[in-house]
């Protein structure tokens, strides 16, 4: 799974994805600042099953345990800031779009204060709501302007305009989906333009599923705007400080505090300066306001009810919960939601797939075929041939 994380210029997307990955991307307040991709890793939180298991502990390899919490890695890319028009190329338009290809989900980050305009300016007032709308109309043309130029070839039909979106991972099952939806039939041919702009607002809603994180939180004015704005979107609108979880972070790395991402208050177990606990009084206040800072609330929302991921654990011994090292719940795998044990098999190992004979629930104590569908948390032994 690939996360992007998306928004105008210098509304704190590069401090969103900083906080989420610890990658140092550049942070500024100007436009512009972000001008190629930055890719990093990001992680969901689970319960961790050796909890559940009665186990004093766990060896993570592909992923982390923090006091229960098993934190398993998700793709996340930063990608240039989107302005208005950028589908006609304004701005890094082209940049942007091009970079969204391979994201599963987005994450468009506004500014809640509303003191920076859609290009990035320092402005009195714009409204967040203005920010979410103005950058899913830009998506939706860009993909009616892919649409409208297959068109241009004169080829038409619904296998066609798929072949045209076939980058985008969009199916022809999808178009034919879409333009239902809207009312319209594109089996002998392409409709409108207004018809092709209707049937890619469909396509982007199904296609990149969105949250949006409206942040600096923290900030005087910004929990008026983001209660304007939830009211009005509804679903996937959350409030955050990337700022205060990047500062949380690093604390945490240089142990200063005990912190897990998205945890709702922190440890002191340094010993930090006069102007460091006033920096951690004011952070932890915004916890407690804040229930977290918000960006670890986000990412989990993304890959759970969006993407409709599950993770799950496979073993090679199903009385020790170890793999053939002795090594207690090794690997985590975020899968999707309705992965077989036979999928998990070849995510493992393609000969584990091959030589795949069956699989055993761990937790349930039971033998499960290849057709077995599995669910969150399950740990699994896979059965193999030689």
């Amino acid at each position: 799974m690939l996360i992007g994380v998306v928004g105008a210029p210098n509304k704190g997307k590069s401090t969103f994805f900083s906080a989420s990955t610890l990658v140092d991307a550049a942070i500024a307040n100007y436009p512009f600042t972000t001008i190629t991709p930055n890719r990093g890793v990001t992680y969901v939180r689970a319960q961790c099953p050796h909890v559940a298991l009665g186990l004093p502990s766990c060896n993570p390899k592909n992923s982390k345990c923090v006091g229960g919490i098993r934190l398993v890695p998700v793709g996340m890319i930063d990608v240039p800031g989107l302005v208005p028009d950028a589908h006609k190329g304004k701005g890094l338009g082209n940049k942007f779009l091009d970079s969204i290809r391979e994201a599963d989900a987005l994450i468009q980050v506004v500014d809640a204060t509303g003191k920076t305009d859609l290009y990035g300016n320092a402005a009195e007032s714009c409204p967040p709501q203005e920010e979410v709308r103005f950058l899913r109309e830009e998506i939706a043309l860009w993909l009616a302007d892919i649409l409208a130029r297959q068109n241009d070839k004169k080829n038409g039909g619904a296998k066609d305009m798929a072949n045209s979106l076939s980058g985008l991972r969009i199916s022809e099952g999808m178009l034919t989906h879409a333009a239902m939806a809207c009312g319209l039939s594109i089996a002998d041919g392409m409709p409108n333009t207004e018809g092709l702009e209707r049937i890619a607002r469909q396509i982007m809603e199904a296609r990149m599923p969105f949250a949006v994180a409206c942040n600096k939180i923290d900030v005087p004015g910004a929990r008026e705007n983001f209660v304007k704005i939830k009211n009005e979107l509804g679903e996937g609108v959350f409030p955050c400080s990337a700022a205060v979880e990047i500062a949380l972070r690093k604390a945490e790395e240089k142990g200063i505090i005990k912190y897990r991402p998205g945890d709702t208050t922190f440890e002191v177990c340094g010993t930090p300066d006069e102007r460091q606990a006033a920096a951690l009084g004011k952070m932890n206040s915004v916890l407690l306001e804040n229930s977290g800072s918000g960006v670890q609330k986000i990412i989990d929302w993304v890959v759970y009810e969006k993407l409709k991921g599950i993770i799950v654990y496979p073993v090679e011994d199903e009385h020790r919960y170890t793999n053939h090292k002795g090594e207690i719940l090794p690997d985590a795998f975020l899968v999707p939601s309705g992965t077989t044990a036979i999928e998990l098999a070849a995510k493992v190992h393609t000969d584990l797939a091959q030589k795949f004979i069956g699989a055993f629930d761990v937790k349930r104590k039971m033998r499960v075929g290849a057709s077995h569908v599995l669910s969150d948390g399950d740990v699994v032994k896979i059965i193999a041939g030689r």
